[in-house]
C-alpha cells in the first residue's frame, strides 16, 4: 500500500477500505457523468437547456432561438436527450421539447450558484 494522512485513513476504514472505494467507481457511472458534462459543456446546448427551463418549445422555436439549421439544432437536441436532460412529446404534427426532472435540477443548481 502507500502512505496516506491519518484523517483519510480513518475515513477509508469507515467506508470499507480503499479497495471498496475503487470498486464503487464504476466505469458505466463515469461514462454517464461524462455524457452529461459533455452535453452541458457546449454553449449552444446550454442555451437550449436554459431556454427550455423557461418554456416548452417545438424545434422551429429552437432553430429560431439558436439561429442555426434544423439539422444542427436536431444534433444538439439529440445530445441533450441522450444525456437525459430533455424529453420530447408528440403533439399533433409537432414535437414539443421540455426539460426532464433531472434537467430542471441541473438548471436550478446552476441558478443557485450564480
Amino acid at each position: 500500500m502507500f502512505e496516506i494522512p491519518k484523517e483519510i485513513e480513518k475515513e477509508l476504514e469507515e467506508k470499507g477500505g480503499w479497495e471498496s472505494i475503487k470498486q464503487k467507481l464504476l466505469a458505466k457511472d463515469i461514462k454517464k457523468m461524462e455524457k452529461i458534462i459533455k452535453a452541458i459543456a457546449d454553449e449552444r446546448r446550454l442555451r437550449i437547456l436554459y431556454a427550455l427551463s423557461k418554456q416548452k418549445m417545438c424545434v422551429c422555436m429552437l432553430v429560431d432561438l439558436m439561429d442555426c439549421s434544423y439539422s444542427k439544432c436536431s444534433y444538439h437536441i439529440s445530445k441533450l436527450k441522450e444525456a437525459g436532460l430533455i424529453k420530447a412529446n408528440k403533439k399533433e404534427n409537432f414535437i414539443v421539447y421540455s426539460l426532464t426532472s433531472f434537467g430542471r435540477r441541473i438548471i436550478k443548481d446552476f441558478e443557485r450558484s450564480l
